[in-house]
Order: structure tokens, then sequence, then C-alpha cells
């Protein structure tokens, strides 16, 4: 089963970037979108970290080769969160 990660982007540059080493393993594209869109709304709702401006955030997700598969602005889903 394929391996994606979901590294988290808070602010531009290098040091905005929490880089999931870990992964997810799941079965396809569309079980990854949900898992995605699924993360960041528990994100949002249920975090304990009040300093960070969910609005802000960005998922950059990625294959097991590193390349970017595509990005989920945090602001996409917050209304829904």
């Amino acid at each position: 089963m394929p391996r994606y990660f979901l590294s988290l982007r808070y602010k531009k540059g290098p040091q905005g970037l929490a880089l999931d080493e870990e992964g997810d393993e799941l079965p396809d594209p569309e079980a990854l979108r949900e898992h995605v869109l699924e993360t960041a709304r528990d994100l949002i709702s249920h975090s304990a970290i009040r300093s960070v401006r969910w609005h802000d955030c960005i998922f950059e997700v990625t294959d097991e080769t590193g390349t970017l598969l595509f990005t989920l602005p945090f602001s996409e889903v917050a209304d829904s969160a």
C-alpha cells in the first residue's frame, strides 16, 4: 500500500514547515484526499495549540518519492470544521 506524507506549512520559509516523517498508508487517491480533509478538520476543531492560526496553514501532501501531489489550504475546510 502506498505511503503518503502530510507535511504542515504554517509560515513561508523553511522554518514554517513541519515535515511528516512517518506518513500514512492509504489504498488510493480518494482515501488520501478524505484523510487529508479529515486531519485538517480535526486539527482546526480539536487542537490544544491555540497560538496557531489554522486558517494560515497548508498541508503539503507528498508520496514516498517526495513528489508533491497536492496542497490543501486549511482555509478551504475551516468553515466545515
